[in-house]
This record gives C-alpha cells, structure tokens and sequence, in this order.
C-alpha cells in the first residue's frame, strides 16, 4: 500500500531556477508540513545552470550530473538513489494543487493491479485540460478528453488507459527495476507511453486519477528548455517508439469514444438519424473514426470532405466553408474536427445557424454538443 512515508518524489531538472523554486514552493504548500524524500536530479551541460544554492533547496537532496541526461536518464538516476517503495516522478514545472498526492495516493490504493498512475494534468493558461489518459489511433497518440474544462462531467471519473503522461508517475520501485525502467532510446516523447506498453506486457496497468490536479507549464512556455533545445529529438523518438511497440499498441478510437459517450448517455441530449459529415479532420485514418459514428449513435447520410492545411488548426471558420445555402437545414450536422476548440469564436455562424441539434467530434474522441460551443460551456 502506498503512504506518503514510502514514496520518493524523484525531480528531474535540466535550467530555468526560478521555475522550479516556484514549483517546489506549490509543492511545499500542498503537503502541509509533511515532506517526503524529494530527490532532485539536476542534469545540464552547462554547470552554471545547475547553481542550487538558494535556501530554498537546503531540504532536498540534490544530485547535480554536468552533462544532458535527458528526462528518461534523469529518472533512472533519480531512481538508483533511492531505496523508497514506490517512485513518483514529477517534471520541474508543475503547479500543484490543494490534496493532489492525497488523491493521488487514494486512486492507486483502490484500484488493483495497478502498475503507473498519473493525476488529471491541466493547462494553466486556461484550466483546461492537456493530458488524462492516452490511447491509440492507427498513427498517433489520443490524448482522451484534450481540451475540455478541467472539470467536465466526463472526466470526474478515475480511467484505466493504455498509456499517461509521464509529468506525473507514481510506479512501484521494483515494477519499475523488472523493466529496467525508462527507455533512454527516446529521449523526447513517447518514452513514458513506452513504460506503460512494457508493464502491460507483464500484466499491469495504467491508470489516470481524476480528482489529483496538477497544473504542467510543458508546451505553454515557449522557453521550455525541451522544446527550445532539443526539438530535434522529437521525430526520432516518437519513431523509436512505434518501431519497437507497432506490435503491442491496440488501436482503441471506440474505447476511447466511450469515456465521453458514457457521458452523453447520462444527459438529456438525444442523437439524432441522418446527419450531414462536414469533415475537417486531418488524418490520414480519418476514415477509422467515422466507420463508428454509427455504432455511436451518429448515422451519416452524406458527406462533405474539406481540406484544411494545418493539422490542429487554432481557428476554423465555419462560414467560410459550410454553403450559406445549408445554414438553414433542419438536418443536424456533424463537424469532424481535429481540436474541438479550432470552433470556438464563430459567434456569427452561430447566429446564423441552429446548432441545437448539431455535433462537434474531434480526433481526441472528444464528442461536443455544438450548442455547449456556441455558448462558451465547453
């Protein structure tokens, strides 16, 4: 069972002092006093990045490495410092939130079986949410439930899932040895869904806690010492992983649906039968999500392809591309999307048009009742 005495929060940190003292200090306030092993694991090539003299640090244990470990080296070394039970890993730039290793420790010690759990990871520009589960379309990662308000009706829920984000990790100790912990052969992305792939293979899962919160400043900081220093790593790493996992990865696009149609079915809201596809949507296996609309409640009776340049394009303009001479058909719409919030600010479309009965589906499984966007709920 894992308590708050048995866990060591291993802190992989690469520059950018004053983040981490700012992390450190939420992470602080939330434990109320009660300060279990922190181990921090200051990597950089750059010695001068590494300067952790501030009083602020005097209560942790520090092990400063002079040269790029990356975050999957990092988080072996932090690993092979300590003898703790249970590792919860944790990146230098989160924000924490009042109860978060409390509901953090609750999910893992009710659910069996349990091999890694991550928390709810939120967007602090905008309480939205960035990661919380994760499955798998035919080339790329779902991030189940991207986007939508941290607190969205289908998200208070704790989720079984293929694979987390590794920003947050809590992973039994000797789970984590048995698969010689984090594949260093992807040093950018993807080697955290690796771990989750390599413990199913020995029969254990990965979890995601609904009501531990976190905020992750991740991608939202365009300094990000990661994105700014080593994009170049990205294609490589994500091609490490699918080389090695192509075989082990489930396409699970339904299974993913169901987190949010589980939902739906709750409410009052009822599909409709023949909808109009206006298909956005950028994937090469677009076609895969839209074979199960039906079994999803959403019949399509016809179909309209549009092509849009930008995969996760920040803004669609629906009346640029819906003709004006459909604006007022009884018959309810689908609009297949890559991001659901590329819809928001279409205020005039949406006077123009009764989206009452219309549907919003994106490629994160995310299905929105289009009304929700039109009124800012979503």
């Amino acid at each position: 069972m894992v308590t708050k005495d048995n866990i060591s929060i291993i802190i992989p940190f690469h520059k950018n002092i004053e983040m981490l003292k700012l992390s450190l200090f939420t992470l602080d306030d939330s434990l109320h006093g009660h300060c279990p092993e922190i181990n921090i694991v200051a990597n950089n090539s750059n010695p001068y990045e590494l300067e952790l003299t501030d009083t602020t640090f005097i209560k942790y244990n520090i092990y400063k490495i002079n040269e790029n470990l990356f975050w999957p080296g990092a988080i072996n070394y932090g690993a092979s410092r300590t003898n703790k039970e249970y590792l919860l890993f944790c990146d230098p730039d989160l924000f924490y939130t009042e109860n978060w290793l409390e509901n953090l420790i609750e999910c893992f010690n009710q659910h069996e079986n349990i091999g890694v759990l991550s928390a709810k990871i939120i967007n602090p520009l905008n309480n939205r949410i960035m990661d919380f589960g994760m499955g798998y379309n035919r080339f790329n990662t779902i991030h189940i439930g991207k986007e939508l308000p941290y607190n969205h009706p289908s998200t208070l829920a704790d989720r079984k899932v293929q694979s987390a984000c590794g920003a947050v990790f809590l992973t039994p100790h000797y789970l984590f040895d048995k698969v010689n912990g984090i594949d260093t052969t992807m040093p950018y992305i993807y080697c955290d869904n690796d771990y989750s792939i390599k413990i199913s293979e020995l029969g254990y899962e990965t979890w995601v806690s609904s009501k531990s919160i976190i905020y992750h400043k991740g991608n939202t900081d365009e300094h990000n010492s990661k994105y700014e220093n080593f994009q170049y790593l990205r294609e490589d790493s994500k091609a490490a992983f699918y080389a090695k996992n192509k075989n082990k990865i489930k396409a699970d696009i339904f299974e993913c649906f169901n987190y949010m149609y589980g939902w739906i079915k709750s409410t009052d809201f009822c599909f409709q039968y023949g909808y109009y596809l206006f298909n956005f949507c950028t994937l090469l296996d677009a076609e895969d999500y839209i074979q199960l609309f039906p079994a999803l409640g959403m019949t399509i009776i016809n179909q309209k392809k549009i092509v849009i340049s930008q995969r996760d394009a920040p803004h669609i303009s629906l009346y640029d591309h819906i003709p004006s001479k459909m604006l007022c058909s009884n018959m309810p719409f689908i609009y297949f999307v890559d991001n659901f919030a590329s819809l928001h600010n279409n205020d005039l479309y949406f006077r123009l048009r009764d989206v009452s009965k219309d549907i919003v589906v994106d490629r994160q499984c995310n299905i929105i009742f289009a009304y929700d966007i039109s009124a800012k709920l979503v």
